[in-house]
């Protein structure tokens, strides 16, 4: 019998190893959406229906049944009806991928057990793809990541390892059994008993070549079933049946063989034998007549005992699920109660606020009646009141002017006194410095067109800077903060110390405004120092010989300085506090400027004006002659490097340290002379030491190196060239002249003039000016002793 099933098997091949077998149930709905991913993620591919189809135990329902034959025609009949239902479900999945276009198969068989009828399929034919429910779909959610089927988690576990198996949900792949191909992997097998067997001869289901014949065409069966016997002593099992269908057309349209090799169709019982063989053919027509009418009547008694079980479990679930709504109504019910309830609550809470809110509401309308008498009360004391106020206010007026009035006077008639105690006294005519020009509020106010931003070239911690023309002239107004206890004599006492240190490397301070706390000082076009090494509007870097020459100009100005009695600090060195002349002559501007501001007043916390300020000024406050040495020495390196001063010492200390030093120099100021730039570098590293006292002095020490190079600087042949081309301040020149001015003296028209060239104008009839050719108020001479003391140091130098 097992070559049979061998012989038969073999006619119909298949490739196992292409083929998608998809493993549905008996609810074609549920198991739809599994098919359907199947057919998405697998284009191309055949795909097989996999069915276990679990038989119903027909004579557990016809118990009552008695005659064999009888029983075996319910049976029989019975299964026909299941197996119509079976092929009619296989029909629809396979209408399912028809529709989809993909290549189709179904493979079924009939045993006891869903998750075991699979693994007996998949170790039959070898499946190697196999795609099933992961879980019902009313268990899917977005967190579903593990198996929620008993029958999916038993089929995980135990099927070949060489299965290879996708679990999903809901069209959702949820898990993944990967199979193996090597050679440890176990076939599974059902052993065929043998025909003698007692649950062949005994409990085999009968059927009759004629309901097999009945099938519907394009499905093969291979049927073998064990059912339970009521006999204690007979061994309980099933055989594995299992059948294989294909919807091409080619395949035979029917063929029977069991898992033996054939279809054994038996009687459950046989005739007593002790029936008389003498029966007439009269007694065996009328019995066989009884029994099928007999059958006819069982088939009806079991398709109505069918319905009205169906029905009787159709009412139980109706009843059910309207004890369940009664139970739901009943909730909603009581919680419908409850809410009215609690909104009776709130009808009577609102019921009671509404009256205390007509009360209160009688209470206000009281009062008001009361505040609105009051009102009109206060009104009249308020006008009252503001006719007493405007007239203090004008009374308030009329003395703050007399007060400003006499304030002005005083400061006049202290002015006035001043100059008649220099006069009684015999000031010193030969020291002409001591005389600046004073300028009036509305002068500086015109001079900076009413303080117009784009005319400010600078701001910093000690006031505002303004380019301005005062008297046709191009002139450099520091606004002073405002900020201070000085008063008027103090701020002017204090200009007068500044404006007599003249030095050829200190911008030089032409006059004031006491009225508004500024300083005028010559304009230098060139800018400053930082703008120069910063390239600024492109203009060309310094030369090297020209940083040498800038650094020991600076030093020079910081000795004169600190050699005054009292010594003056700079106290705020850097390189935009260091300005350029037409000819690239370095002059410090604000030097002493911090005794004009009271102390712990002016405050710079930038980041970048701190990397020059001595650290522990910045600790103490205190401006020393160190504080000087150490700005210097951030500037030196500036002026070697040509890099940003932040980080800039780190970063020369770590060139010299590896014999780098040629890599931090500022090639774009030419070659240096690598022996002089590397004695500057030590020399500028000794300056910013953290010790005051270990940092070298400027006369004894940084003058002593920058001198000689200097000199060596100026003594070249490119220097020579430059200083041959030096032209003179234009303020240096006389308007009518063009020469350099030997005594300048200012007129009228507030231009200055060589004297001898202004006296021939006015001697000459003149009353008008040489520049505007307005009227001159006057014919009085003014000798201009700031501009004289800065033209002769300027010949001094050159």
């Amino acid at each position: 019998m097992g070559s049979l099933v061998e012989e038969i098997e073999g006619d119909r091949e298949y490739d196992f190893e292409d083929v998608i077998f998809v493993a549905v149930g008996k609810n074609v709905e549920k198991s739809k959406t599994t098919l359907d991913w199947a057919v998405d993620n697998f284009p191309g591919k055949k795909i097989c229906v996999l069915h276990v189809h679990r038989p119903t135990n027909v004579l557990a329902l016809n118990g009552k049944l008695a005659r064999g034959k009888l029983k075996q025609h319910a049976v029989e009949a019975f299964q026909k009806l299941e197996r119509q239902r079976l092929q009619e479900r296989l029909d629809e999945y396979l209408l399912i991928l028809d529709h989809s276009g993909v290549q189709a198969d179904a493979l079924w068989i009939e045993m006891d057990s869903v998750e075991k009828g699979i693994l007996e399929i998949i170790a039959r034919h070898n499946i190697r793809w196999l795609v099933m429910g992961a879980a019902a779909d009313k268990y899917y959610s977005k967190k579903l990541v593990e198996l929620k089927s008993k029958k999916a988690t038993f089929v995980c576990q135990n099927a070949a390892v060489s299965c290879h198996i996708w679990f999903a949900c809901k069209g959702r792949l949820i898990y993944t059994r990967v199979g193996r191909q090597d050679g440890s992997s176990r076939e599974i097998a059902t052993p065929s008993p043998p025909m003698d067997s007692p649950l062949i001869t005994e409990q085999a289901v009968m059927l009759s070549e004629s309901v097999l014949r009945e099938r519907s065409p394009g499905i093969t069966l291979l049927l073998s079933r064990a059912e339970p016997q009521e006999d204690a002593n007979v061994v309980r099992g099933n055989l594995r049946p299992i059948s294989l269908r294909s919807v091409h057309p080619n395949l035979p349209s029917n063929g029977v063989v069991d898992t033996y090799g054939s279809i054994m169709l038996q009687m459950d019982e046989e005739e007593h034998q002790g029936q008389a063989s003498n029966e007439t053919d009269q007694q065996l027509e009328v019995s066989t007549i009884d029994d099928h009418n007999l059958k006819q009547e069982v088939f009806a008694e079991t398709m109505k005992r069918w319905k009205e079980e169906n029905d009787a479990i159709e009412a139980a679930c109706k009843a059910k699920a309207l004890e369940s709504l009664c139970v739901k109504e009943m909730s909603r019910r009581k919680e419908m109660e409850e809410l009215l309830e609690r909104e009776k609550q709130e009808v009577q809470k609102m019921k009671d606020q509404h009256d205390e809110f007509i009360k209160d509401l009688q209470m206000v309308k009281d009062q008001k009646t009361i505040l609105e008498s009051q009102i009109v009360e206060s009104q009249c004391v308020v006008e009252g009141l503001e006719e007493k106020m405007f007239s203090a206010v004008e009374l308030l007026i009329s003395f703050k002017k007399k007060r400003d009035d006499l304030r002005i006077e005083h400061e006049n008639a202290i002015r006035v006194l001043k100059n008649l105690r220099k006069l009684v006294n015999g000031g010193d005519s030969s020291f002409p410095g001591s005389q600046i020009l004073e300028f009036s509020f509305i002068e500086i106010n015109n001079a900076t067109r009413d303080f117009d931003p784009s005319w400010k070239i600078g701001e910093g911690k000690y006031g505002s800077v303004y380019k301005g023309l005062l008297r046709h002239m191009n002139v450099a107004i520091k606004m002073l903060p405002s900020y201070g206890s000085q008063s008027l004599l103090e701020f002017e006492n204090e200009v007068e110390i500044l404006s007599r240190i003249r030095h050829p490397n200190l911008v030089t301070i032409i006059g004031t405004c006491p009225e508004s706390r500024s300083l005028v000082f010559e304009y230098l076009r060139n800018g400053s120092l930082e703008e120069r090494l910063a390239c600024k509007n492109k203009s060309p870097p310094l030369p090297w010989q020209t940083r040498i020459r800038i650094a020991s100009e600076i030093c020079s100005a910081l000795i004169f300085l600190h050699s005054n009695k009292p010594c003056i600090p700079h106290g705020n060195l850097k390189p935009s506090k260091v300005l350029l002349d037409s000819n690239f002559v370095s002059k410090l501007i604000d030097s002493g400027i911090y005794r004009l501001i009271p102390q712990g007043k002016s405050t710079d916390t930038s980041a970048l004006s701190s990397v020059y300020m001595d650290p522990v000024y910045l600790e103490n406050g205190e401006v020393t002659r160190e504080s000087d040495v150490y700005s210097f020495g951030m500037i030196l390196l500036r002026l070697l490097t040509g890099r940003s001063a932040l980080g800039i010492l780190n970063d020369v200390k770590c060139s010299i340290e590896t014999e780098n030093f040629n890599m931090v120099l500022d090639r774009t100021a030419g070659n240096w002379p690598l022996e002089e730039a590397q004695l500057l570098a030590h020399l500028a590293i000794r300056c910013c030491d953290t010790q005051p006292l270990d940092r070298p002095d400027f006369v004894s020490e940084i003058w002593s190196v920058l001198g000689p190079m200097r000199d060596s600087c100026v003594n070249s042949a490119s220097c020579l060239e430059a200083k041959e081309l030096r032209c003179a301040p234009s303020h240096f020149v006389c308007p009518i002249f063009q020469e350099v001015m030997k005594d300048p003296i200012i007129a009228a028209d507030g231009f200055t003039y060589e004297a001898d060239a202004i006296r021939g104008w006015l001697d000459s009839g003149h009353d008008r000016s040489p520049m505007t050719n307005l009227k001159l108020e006057h014919c009085n001479l003014v000798p201009n002793y700031a501009l004289l003391q800065a033209i002769q140091e300027w010949q001094q130098q050159y």
